[in-house]
């Protein structure tokens, strides 16, 4: 089939791997899906090639079977401490002062990415945040203005180059060629964002098991990323010293009665957690995994809030902040992100497409739904091609954004 769409969501506990292909009018089918956990990963970056391989086709396979069908090339989330990004600008100059083109927009973009990198570091996206024709300002689309000069102001995000390449290693290692690493904020955002709160202004803080990942969007565009090296897997850990219960089983009290705000949860309600020793289980106070939870949960809200003031945009965001991520299914993390933030505070969960089932439209497959909405911009691969290369995100921003 010549018209699929694959996203590999590649995360600190669980892979997940979409088949997608699109309706004649124009609507997403998902084909199959696979679901594997994690191996050979920390924070997001890969730290054993042979574990993580692995579990990438345990993913693979598992949504190959589903869908009957060979996958060639997938659009593959990256994220990890080593992401790193800063605003640039780059300018050209139009002769005769003709029309803008899209080669002029290119030159432009191009103009901004040829910046001084250390050598071990490779840029992931370079994507316009406005241009200026001349003396014009805060311009969103420049094809077809007159003008004799045009500069674009842009968001560039970098990555470790071994950890890209270690990436890269993996998911070539399953045959497979890669159309573009998306910084997985960015993904998420397609899928959990409407188009309103990206052009008022809207902070998206995707809090997975090893990372949170943030990006700040302004008229439209992507003004501000950031990955923070915390995460849920820092929840089960504190609740597994805290219950003195083994991480798996943390990992399931977290899931099943664990919330932000102690004070929504009765002081007498016990619940049985596995323990270790001979005991085979041990009653604690439901209360008492509460307080725990809820001083990393403040911890890493706090950590988000930090990160937006200093970004300088924390007044310009009167759309406020969407969590997303699994860990934002936490009960009471919401309201507790209201009580930190004091702007207005949802749950980001990703917008019915489709056919996809509700199971998949959750926080937790964010990312992995919206690397799916970010090649259905770009459009179905070529299952001939096998891209090993980096993209600079300028065909998506192209092909979302200009006309024609």
């Amino acid at each position: 089939m010549s018209d699929l769409i694959t996203a590999i969501d590649v995360g600190t506990t669980k892979i997940c791997t979409f088949i997608a292909d699109q309706t004649p009018e124009g609507r997403l089918r998902l084909l199959g899906a696979g679901l594997a956990r994690s191996q050979g990963m920390r924070k997001g970056v890969v730290i054993n090639v042979a574990a993580a391989t692995q579990s990438l086709t345990e993913s693979i396979e598992r949504a190959e079977h589903d869908a009957n069908v060979t996958i060639r090339n997938a659009y593959v989330g990256i994220v990890g401490g080593h992401i790193s990004s800063h605003n640039g600008t780059g300018a050209v100059a139009i002769p005769r002062g003709r029309s803008i083109t899209r080669h002029d927009v290119d030159r432009a973009l191009d103009a901004a990415r040829a910046i001084p990198i250390p050598s071990d570091r490779e840029i992931i996206h370079t994507i316009a945040r406005s241009f200026t024709v001349d003396e014009q300002e805060g311009i969103q689309v420049p094809i077809g203005m007159h003008g004799y000069r045009l500069e674009v102001n842009a968001h560039i995000i970098t990555g470790a180059a071994t950890a890209i390449s270690n990436l890269m290693k993996c998911i070539e290692s399953n045959n497979i060629g890669i159309d573009e690493m998306v910084l997985q904020p960015l993904a998420s955002g397609e899928a959990v964002l409407t188009e309103e709160e990206k052009q008022s202004g809207v902070a998206v803080a995707d809090i997975g098991g090893g990372t949170t990942d943030i990006a700040i969007f302004l008229g439209g565009s992507v003004w501000h990323t950031i990955v923070l090296d915390i995460g849920g897997d820092n929840l089960t850990r504190d609740l597994a010293v805290g219950m003195q219960t083994p991480f798996e089983a943390a990992e399931m009290l977290k899931l099943r009665y664990g919330h932000c705000l102690p004070e929504r949860i009765a002081a007498d309600e016990v619940v049985s957690a596995p323990a270790f020793g001979d005991a085979p289980t041990q009653a604690v106070f439901r209360r008492d995994i509460a307080e725990i939870l809820q001083a990393r949960s403040e911890e890493i809200l706090v950590m988000i809030q930090r990160e937006i003031k200093r970004s300088g945009y924390d007044g310009l965001l009167p759309a406020g902040v969407v969590l997303t991520g699994g860990t934002a299914q936490l009960q009471g993390m919401k309201d507790l992100g209201r009580q930190i933030f004091r702007m207005p505070v949802r749950i980001g969960v990703p917008a019915s497409i489709g056919n996809v089932q509700k199971q998949w439209l959750t926080p937790a497959f964010a990312t992995g739904v919206g690397l799916l909405l970010w090649g259905q911009k770009i459009g179905p691969a070529d299952p001939q091609r096998k891209t090993t290369g980096l993209s600079s995100g300028l065909r998506v921003w192209l092909r979302g954004l200009l006309p024609g």
